[in-house]
């Protein structure tokens, strides 16, 4: 397959991206148009195609809600437990924003080391102390170096594999 050509040897010329973009009001328009699965790779690849031949893309719409409502992320929405059938891992960086928005310090919990290492950057990391990804409550996190998270008992699922190993 070439830079620039479809699987079926469809070259996107500047005029057939032009009419595509012309027609649609997001990426994901676009691509149908072309006749391409809405998938992050085609997402990435036309988008470049389309910036790179100058095509203006200012009609585009935001992303739709579909219906849901607006709610914006703050940290009394993220530090919470979940419940076990509606539950969605929140990434460690959120996590981390909504500890900090609430006042926990930005240092190592445990050794007390800051958030920088010998003049560079340490990302400190986010662990859950019982274990449980779910639980999100701030008595259950704390932010660690990444030394001291990997001495911990549970550190990325160790528990769980020991709990798993017959001891007989």
């Amino acid at each position: 397959m070439g830079a620039g050509r479809e699987r079926g040897g469809v070259k996107w010329t500047r005029d057939i991206l032009q009419e595509a973009v012309t027609a649609s009001t997001n990426m994901s328009q676009v691509l149908r148009h072309l006749g391409l699965d809405v998938v992050g790779g085609h997402h990435t690849h036309i988008s470049r195609r389309i910036r790179a031949y100058g095509i203006d893309t200012s009609h585009f719409r935001l992303p739709s809600r579909r219906g849901r409502p607006w709610r914006p992320r703050t940290p009394e929405r993220l530090l919470v437990e979940q419940p076990a059938d509606t539950a969605r891992r929140i990434p460690g960086d959120r996590l981390k924003w909504a500890m900090t928005a609430s006042g926990v310090p930005e240092r190592c919990a445990l050794c007390g080391t800051p958030p920088s290492w010998r003049g560079r950057p340490l990302p400190l990391e986010v662990d859950h102390i019982d274990g449980n990804w779910r639980d999100n409550r701030i008595g259950n996190l704390r932010l660690l170096c990444p030394n001291c998270h990997a001495t911990t008992d549970g550190y990325r699922g160790r528990a769980k594999r020991r709990a798993g190993k017959d001891t007989a």
